[in-house]
């Protein structure tokens, strides 16, 4: 994130603890000051009395090493074990009767809810052991299942790897975070997110506009999603998800092998790409996922 995504995020969190609105119209500090300032703020504004408080600046990495200390000291917390931090979010904000609905349904010992904002809700579960990453997934899509049955809602879930110190709570909690956004710019059609299995998507996330634009041109005729038609893009999608097999891309589309090709030739005229070349496909992947990116940017 840039200085001034970061600066935006720590205003949304101040705005969610204090249902007030801030701005930063001047400043006499620099953004790196400024940065310090806002996280001392929320810091500020987090309960010394609340172990939910406590946890939730643990998560949101707003808390020094001796205050971390001081809380599990002071809340009885078991500074080890294996602790398995979540994100959910909804598409919309959590209604009074989904909250309820949540709390009912992670009633157990084991289970710490922690709402981050109006969209977000972090689940820290204490497990008995360490757990497959099969395991964990299952879990999810257990929850998944039950609370959109429960809630009638749409869920989103991301997660990382189990924590066996607590400390090690916000780091794990960044990457979660991350999955969670990079999830739903390439993967918006599957619901839960893996921080471990963001393939290409992380690598793309990470890159300047100015660097994605240049790619476009450079190696994709300038096109973008937008340029190239349904039907065009269901047979690029399918094609690469087909292993570059004519034969099973056609099963696919229930088309005649000479369709596909004159449809292959087609996409090659469009975009300079054969893509039943690998390194053709390779790069004509990369440029959808560019494209995909920039329109996440420009919608924000």
């Amino acid at each position: 994130m840039t200085s001034a995504e970061n600066i935006e995020e720590l205003l949304d969190q101040i705005q969610n603890q204090t249902g007030i609105r801030f701005s930063i119209t001047d400043s006499q500090i620099d953004d790196e000051e400024l940065l310090i300032t806002l996280k001392n703020m929320l810091r500020a504004g987090h309960s010394s009395t609340s172990k939910e408080g406590f946890l939730r600046g643990l998560l949101l990495g707003l808390l020094s090493d001796q205050e971390i200390a001081e809380g599990i000291h002071r809340f009885h917390l078991e500074k080890n074990g294996y602790f398995f931090p979540v994100l959910m979010e909804t598409r919309q904000p959590i209604s009074s009767m989904e909250q309820s609905i949540f709390a009912q349904f992670f009633s157990s010992g084991a289970d710490t809810l922690i709402q981050t904002d109006e969209c977000h809700i972090a689940l820290i579960r204490q497990l008995p052991q360490e757990s497959s990453q099969e395991t964990l997934r299952q879990m999810l899509f257990d929850m998944q299942g039950t609370l959109e049955a429960e809630a009638m809602i749409s869920l989103h879930f991301a997660y990382d790897r189990i924590a066996t110190s607590l400390d090690q709570l916000p780091g794990i909690f960044l990457n979660i975070s991350s999955a969670m956004e990079i999830g739903n710019i390439f993967s918006d059609t599957e619901h839960i997110h893996w921080a471990q299995d963001l393939g290409l998507g992380k690598l793309v996330y990470q890159l300047p506009v100015e660097t994605c634009e240049e790619y476009l041109h450079d190696h994709f005729h300038g096109l973008h999603l937008t340029d190239i038609d349904d039907e065009t893009l269901h047979t690029i999608h399918t094609f690469l998800d087909s292993g570059l097999s004519i034969a099973e891309c056609a099963r696919n589309l229930y088309l005649h092998r000479n369709t596909l090709i004159y449809r292959l030739d087609k996409i090659e005229q469009l975009t300079g790409l054969d893509i039943r070349k690998f390194d053709d496909a390779v790069i004509c992947k990369m440029a959808l996922m560019i494209s995909t990116y920039l329109i996440h940017k420009s919608d924000q």
